[in-house]
């Protein structure tokens, strides 16, 4: 009987530490959306106000692009870019 207990005792602290290490390095929740952008030529500024996953050069997550075509269309989702600069 002592040796059943304590053999569930194990197996409820190796799942409990099992959890904590699995939710430690889980990766972070993002926001579940896309943005598809259309610009004509010049520079493009894309700021993200709540949400994403983009590398911050400022207050907020921001990325910036230069659109050399007549016009151009980029996507992004939570992570940043998905697609680049595709013609229209």
């Amino acid at each position: 009987m002592k040796r059943e207990t304590v053999i569930i005792v194990l197996a409820v602290l190796f799942v409990v530490a099992g959890w904590y290490a699995g939710r430690a390095t889980a990766q972070t929740r993002v926001g579940d959306f896309e943005i598809s952008i259309e610009s004509p030529r010049g520079d493009v500024k894309v700021t993200c106000g709540r949400g994403c996953d983009w590398p911050r050069t400022g207050a907020l997550p921001t990325i910036d692009f230069r659109c050399e075509q007549e016009r151009c269309r980029w996507t992004f989702d939570g992570h940043g870019p998905v697609t680049l600069g595709f013609p229209r």
